[in-house]
């Protein structure tokens, strides 16, 4: 069994036994919450009962001051004592730990009740006639003999209800007793079966260390003698570490005996690497001399192409520079089409304006001299109607003569011709100032007509001018696209020539970063086949030293006993 099993298992069974123990906690704290509640529910009947009494108590009392004072106070406590007394029968009656004889006890309690409360009711009912004494007679007899009955019942369930409540009391004592001391005998045989595992468990596994432990100190008692291996009877981890020990002892006795032969190897090596050394150092030499050589050249080709990078930049700059101020004259060529077109479309409404206006003129004109016209006519049906008012005039004093000669009987008949008379008279008025209002309608039509006229020919002269104008802008159009074109030509062009010049300039630059990475390469190498001439010395004097130290490995390495 391994060891991880064996942990498993031990802690396994602990939490068995922690499991058992919290069961039987659990359903002691249940039955003990149960019992507590019953005896609770007990005692709550046991306070229910004793309130109904003191409310039956207070009835009596009541109905008593009643009969004596008649004072109305008292009835209304004797219904406010009745309703608590009734909701105290009530919930009685439902509480589920009453035994059926209980509840046949209140039952019977709650059927007395009834008959109590209606000789009460009759004995105030006779007061309240005036008969009082039949009222007395009746609360000091039946009344009297009934509310004794109750309290004897009464009193027979407090008595029931407090002798159960001991006996429950007792009951419960003793259970606690017993399961407290169930529940100590299984603690104490949980601690007992708890430390014999432990101890069981502890002398599997200290028990092989040791073994492995006392073995181990033999093997380093031996003075470098790997030819023990470790021997473990149990099985599991222990016995998987014991043989991953022996087989690291047969690696490390395989990996000696390479190194002794290594040694050797070395001891032999080092003499040929001495002299490969001093070959190589020679070799450096020369290229050492060579290195700084190209190194020289390298420095004066950097120069000759910084002094090209400096001149093709600056040309770069130049062209840059043209190439901004032809896009600034390609965006004003640009901007001025943009204007022109804006101009001749200007242009193009105006003429359109002209157009209108001309054609509105020339209307304008036509309608003044129909009005003219009109205004002519209008004076000539004044002048009819100043004739009529003449007329009418003369036939009114025609009328007013005849109608003087009829005397008496015609005196109605003038006042109608004199009125007649001052109508015409009202109406030749009105014709003379419509036909001056006529005239000068028409002066102020002639006036505006001649002024329609001088427009109309200025109009016309403005749509003329106009329409030049429009052409005009339509030729600065065309020469403004003409040089847009040629601009952007030349913008391109030199845009071209600035990508062209900045793309020499990062050629140019990157021949001058490669020619000083020549040289830092150079440089470099130069410095690093002197390092290497000084490092080939140093391992000349190095391999005279690892010879010496192959021939003292090799002593040491004979010094452990790899075999039997």
């Amino acid at each position: 069994m391994t060891i991880r099993t064996r942990l498993f298992s031990c802690f396994a069974f602990i939490i068995l036994l922690m499991g058992v123990l919290g069961y039987f906690a659990y359903d002691h704290t249940n039955k003990t919450n149960a019992a507590y509640t019953e005896m609770l529910q007990d005692n709550a009947v046991q306070l229910q009962l004793r309130a109904f009494q003191f409310k039956v108590a207070g009835i009596s009392n009541d109905e008593r001051g009643y009969l004596l004072t008649k004072d109305q106070t008292y009835l209304d406590e004797i219904a406010a004592k009745d309703e608590e007394a009734r909701a105290i029968l009530n919930s009685m009656l439902i509480n589920p730990t009453l035994t059926p004889e209980n509840r046949k006890q209140v039952g019977q309690l709650k059927t007395d009740y009834e008959p109590f409360m209606g000789d009460s009711e009759r004995a105030r009912a006779l007061m309240a006639q005036g008969k009082a004494k039949e009222a007395f007679a009746l609360h000091f007899g039946d009344e009297r003999s009934v509310r004794k009955s109750m309290d004897k019942l009464n009193n027979d369930l407090l008595v029931s209800f407090t002798k159960e409540l001991e006996s429950d009391k007792k009951q419960r004592e003793k259970e606690s007793d017993k399961q407290n001391m169930i529940m100590a005998i299984l603690v104490g045989t949980a601690l007992l079966l708890a430390a014999i595992l432990g101890v069981l468990l502890t002398r599997s596994i200290v028990k092989p260390l040791k073994v492995i432990n006392r073995q181990l100190q033999e093997i380093a008692q031996g003075r470098g003698d790997l030819s023990k291996e470790l021997t473990i009877r149990s099985k599991g981890e222990l016995a998987e570490l014991a043989r991953a020990f022996n087989e690291m002892l047969a690696n490390l006795r395989t990996i000696l005996s390479k190194a002794v032969s290594t040694a050797n190897l070395v001891a032999n090596s080092s003499e040929q690497l001495s002299a490969s050394a001093e070959q190589t150092t020679r070799a450096t030499e020369h290229i050492v001399e060579a290195t700084q050589f190209i190194a020289v050249r390298a420095d004066q080709e950097q120069e000759q192409l910084g002094e090209a990078i400096r001149a093709i930049t600056q040309m770069s700059e130049d062209i840059s520079a043209v190439s901004a101020g032809s896009e600034e004259v390609a965006r004003l060529a640009t901007s001025a089409s943009e204007v022109s077109k804006q101009g001749a479309l200007s242009v193009n409404e105006v003429l359109h304006e002209m157009e209108t206006i001309h054609e509105t003129v020339q209307h304008a004109t036509e309608v003044m001299q129909l009005l003219e016209q009109q205004s002519q006519q209008i004076g000539g049906i004044t002048e009819m109607i100043t004739e009529v008012a003449n007329r009418t005039n003369l036939l009114a004093l025609n009328a007013s003569i005849e109608a003087s000669r009829a005397g008496e009987h015609g005196r109605g008949f003038a006042v109608v011709a004199l009125e007649i008379r001052k109508l015409a008279e009202q109406s030749k008025l009105s014709a003379q100032q419509i036909s001056e209002l006529i005239g000068d309608v028409r002066h102020r039509v002639s006036q505006a007509a001649a002024g329609m006229t001088n427009v109309s020919a200025q109009a016309a002269s403005g749509l003329v001018r106009t329409n030049q104008v429009n052409q005009m802008f339509q030729t600065i159009e065309s020469s403004i696209e003409s040089v847009s074109t040629q601009v952007s030509d030349i913008t391109q062009t030199t845009v071209a020539l600035s990508e062209s010049g900045r793309h020499v300039v990062e050629m140019a630059q990157t021949v001058a970063e490669a020619s000083n990475q020549v040289a830092a390469s150079c440089q470099n190498n130069s410095a690093a086949t002197e390092e290497q001439l000084a490092t080939m010395e140093e391992i000349t004097s190095s391999t005279m030293e690892l010879r010496k130290l192959a021939e003292d490995l090799n002593q040491m390495l004979h010094g452990f006993k790899l075999s039997e």
